[in-house]
């Protein structure tokens, strides 16, 4: 019959947090309790009996017997006594998995026995490495990485913080944040706390912070709080990047806009007095012309007079430059009508106006799929279009032109993807890919036409300026002798009106 001291002895064994096994000098497992079976994985009754080996990962699983033979014949010990040893395991299911062991001996009357606790430290070791991970990015990182108490005293101070502050750790910790703040920011600070004191963060908060050497440093800063195992916040965590640079180009670059506002403002006022000045003796010369020719008709051979009616053309053809140039400079002045537009009323509109050609050239508009209804200036849109589609036709050779017009959701492109973006496309003669960027220049044309049909080469610089006021880009794919697409994006909403 078992004593008291037995039974609670085999409870308090079978209760214990820690696993205990205890082998003879064999090896044998005697006794397995509970909490072995949760760490290892088997029932008691699969391992007693067995040796302990089973329960061993190499090289332990190798070394154990000559080591128990070591110990019987000598009395050495490596491990026996030794509180806490860190070594290896292995469960059930094959997994090695660390683990604190202490080993005594004891005899009986049957022989020498060993007992061991077991802790399973898996949790604690990759608490471990995940710490020193964190430290390593901590000591590694080029941003300032700073730790603090809640009344401001500086607790941690990492290599990024030195180089951007050009205190070292041991200057600093221990004294006071506001050491790093300028007087004139130190409610900043208060401000921070009190987010940090209800649990929030402060997220890329721009600011300024001083060197030890008292200069200003921009910084962008994010503040999260520090809690301790209870819950409660005890501290912050303090990253700070050096944004200097960032801020002297943003400011660099809004000179720059300025000045290229102020600079393309000055072009387009060129543009419009210098054209307008240039109209009153163009019309002077044209007039002068014809009065000549009706005037001296008679006095003057075939030669003199078509001499005149090429004078008479070429004012005529110098004030439709000009006037196509007044036209491109208000295009960069005048606001931008804004309304929902349907682009397939346009469509019709512009085929309506172009009967007549289309009938003569043979050509036709084609609308795989409706169009969307979208935010522009209805009267620019239509520009766009009509140019596309004088282009198409007139740089065609096929007996039937086909002008095909749709919208895509998405187009890939060079430089990426481009989104809700607008096509037209013509079974023409094609460009030839080193002109596809030339052709938008102003008063550009790649091809020798007769005086009855030759334009001005501004149509398409046009279109790239209406685009880019609706703060869209324009392109081109085309391969000579078949054809070509223009592509166009045209923002719509907030972001449409901000370009505009």
């Amino acid at each position: 019959m078992r004593s008291m001291a037995d039974i609670r002895l085999s409870a308090i064994v079978d209760n214990a947090l820690d696993g205990l096994i205890s082998i003879n000098e064999l090896g044998i497992i005697e006794h397995f309790n509970p909490a072995c079976e949760r760490i290892f994985g088997y029932r008691a009754d699969e391992v007693i009996g067995k040796n302990i080996k089973m329960l061993m990962p190499e090289p332990y699983h190798s070394e154990h017997d000559g080591y128990l033979s070591h110990y019987r014949k000598t009395g050495e010990a490596k491990i026996i006594g030794t509180a806490g040893r860190e070594v290896s395991a292995k469960r059930k299911d094959g997994s090695v998995f660390p683990m604190d062991l202490s080993i005594s001996a004891f005899e009986l009357e049957d022989g020498l026995h060993f007992s061991g606790v077991i802790r399973d430290i898996t949790a604690r070791k990759q608490a471990e490495e995940k710490n020193a991970l964190l430290a390593a990015v901590v000591a590694s990182s080029d941003d300032a990485i700073i730790s603090k108490r809640l009344d401001g005293t500086i607790l941690s101070w990492n290599a990024g913080a030195e180089r951007l502050f050009g205190y070292s750790a041991a200057e600093i910790i221990g004294r006071h944040v506001s050491v790093l703040i300028p007087e004139n920011l130190r409610k900043e600070e208060e401000y921070i706390i009190g987010r940090l004191r209800q649990g929030k963060s402060v997220d890329h908060y721009e600011t300024a912070r001083l060197h030890k050497n008292g200069r200003h440093i921009d910084l962008s800063l994010t503040v999260s709080p520090i809690h301790n195992e209870a819950g409660d916040i005890v501290g912050a965590s303090k990253i700070a990047r050096d944004i200097t640079a960032q801020k002297k180009a943003a400011a660099e670059l809004r000179r720059y806009n300025i000045a290229l506002e102020r600079s393309n403002k000055e072009l387009d006022d060129f543009a419009y007095i210098a054209s307008h000045d240039l109209k009153e003796p163009l019309r002077g010369l044209f007039n002068n012309a014809k009065f000549l020719e009706k005037d001296y008709k008679d006095k003057l051979d075939a030669e003199g007079v078509g001499r005149l009616q090429r004078l008479g053309y070429l004012t005529q053809r110098m004030e439709t430059l000009v006037n196509d140039l007044l036209y491109f400079s208000r295009l960069g002045r005048q606001e931008l009508a804004i309304q929902d537009t349907d682009l397939n009323a346009v469509i019709r509109d512009i085929e309506s106006m172009m009967e007549m050609t289309l009938t003569e050239q043979n050509a036709i508009i084609s609308i795989p799929k409706p169009l969307p209804e979208i935010v522009c200036d209805k009267t620019r849109i239509t520009e766009i279009f009509r140019n596309l589609i004088t282009n198409a036709i007139k740089y065609n050779n096929q007996e039937k032109k086909i002008i095909e017009i749709g919208y895509l959701d998405a187009v890939k492109t060079k430089t990426g993807i481009e989104k809700q973006v607008f096509y037209v496309r013509d079974n023409g003669i094609g460009i030839e890919e080193g002109f596809h960027e030339e052709i938008f220049r102003i008063f550009k044309r790649l091809n020798e036409e007769d005086d009855s049909k030759k334009g001005t080469g501004v149509g398409l610089t046009f279109v790239r300026k209406i685009v880019e006021r609706h703060g869209g880009r324009i392109w081109l794919e085309s391969t000579p002798g078949k054809g070509a697409t223009f592509y166009f994006t045209i923002n719509q909403g907030a972001a449409y009106e901000a370009a505009a």
